[in-house]
């Protein structure tokens, strides 16, 4: 086990054979920040006159600002892609291959009818029942990105300039395969119940990173779990989206 971050060398140079990615690669690299800046700084990104709105928490939801979510795509969501491409080519044999698979867009943990996800919805009802402060809703921003085919070939295309020790090893990549595939998130075990542990497993730290009381905490877990009863059924699930690309770094 590696306790390292894919988002720096992970193996020897020209070492792997073969390399799989499998759901990670739509969380971002939370080092990229202003130093002294938290994670909420992100939420403004691409807003320098400041008068964009905060009242949402996955940049991909249609609420949030359009000039907000395009700075993410081109300054996050590429450019970080990018950066693990070309660290991985210089790890790959001439020859070898990945296989990289990641959580897309569109997926209704994130996007509901109304262009708000379960949890913006929550905390804003928390809010206007006065179990929140609103504060906690401004800071708090889910660090992911779930791309589609074309931001990925968008990725490789800029991997191929991506500068490492002053080399270029993202362009010995060529793409071979890149595909949208559309999937069931289902607890057949749990119902709903475990669709909504997984849900919530996966974004509890970010909220806390917001410093909310445990009563506000506990007050949005409620309020999502019932949200989820409103608007999924458990033997329908939730539906997703994957993205899943196969590279090879290029003989020599």
């Amino acid at each position: 086990v590696l306790m390292k971050s894919f988002y720096e060398p992970l193996f020897d140079r020209d070492s792997v054979d073969f390399l799989m990615s499998y759901i990670c690669l739509h969380w971002l690299d939370t080092t990229d920040l202003p130093e002294g800046e938290s994670i909420s700084h992100w939420k403004t990104l691409g807003d320098e006159d400041g008068a964009v709105a905060c009242d949402w928490v996955h940049i991909n939801e249609t609420s949030a600002p359009l000039r907000v979510q395009e700075a993410w795509r081109s300054k996050l969501a590429i450019t970080h892609l990018a950066k693990f491409l070309a660290l991985r080519a210089r790890e790959l044999k001439p020859g070898a291959e990945m296989l990289l698979v990641m959580v897309g867009h569109p997926h209704e943990f994130v996007t509901l009818k109304d262009g708000t996800g379960p949890l913006t919805r929550a905390m804003k009802r928390c809010i206007e029942k006065g179990k929140l402060r609103s504060e906690i809703l401004d800071k708090t921003v889910v660090p992911y990105f779930l791309r589609t085919v074309d931001d990925v070939r968008a990725a490789v295309i800029v991997a191929e300039t991506f500068e490492i020790d002053n080399e270029t090893p993202g362009a010995k990549l060529e793409l071979i395969d890149c595909r949208s595939i559309a999937a069931v998130t289902k607890d057949d075990d749990n119902g709903m119940d475990g669709i909504f542990d997984l849900f919530w497993s996966i974004h509890v730290h970010c909220i806390q990173a917001a410093s909310p009381t445990e009563v506000e905490l506990e007050s949005i877990k409620a309020e999502s779990r019932q949200i989820f009863d409103e608007v999924y059924d458990s033997n329908e699930g939730v539906p997703s989206t994957f993205v899943a690309c196969t590279l090879r770094r290029r003989q020599e």
